[in-house]
């Protein structure tokens, strides 16, 4: 059973674990904002990566992310660790 998860959907669905871990609505929010610009720092970005990794069902490796990531450099790191593990 594999999920369709889409750089879109996953932005969304990092939205979605925002607002309910942080109560921040940032669904208006352009996928090219830096995370800190919602008052996340990277304790805060852990918290959403290891929900994500429970939304996923698995452990995202390699968590490589720019010194001030935005939702879509999220959205694309969890991407490229779908690939690599439907790889391996």
């Amino acid at each position: 059973m594999t999920q369709d998860w889409t750089e879109n959907r996953i932005i969304d669905k990092i939205k979605e674990i925002i607002h309910s871990t942080f109560g921040l609505d940032i669904s208006a929010e352009p996928d090219t904002a830096p995370i800190t610009s919602f008052g996340l720092d990277s304790m805060g970005m852990l918290d959403v990566i290891m929900s994500m990794e429970d939304t996923l069902g698995q452990k995202l490796k390699n968590i490589d992310l720019p010194k001030e990531p935005t939702l879509r450099d999220v959205a694309q790191m969890v991407v490229r660790n779908l690939q690599g593990s439907a790889a391996g």
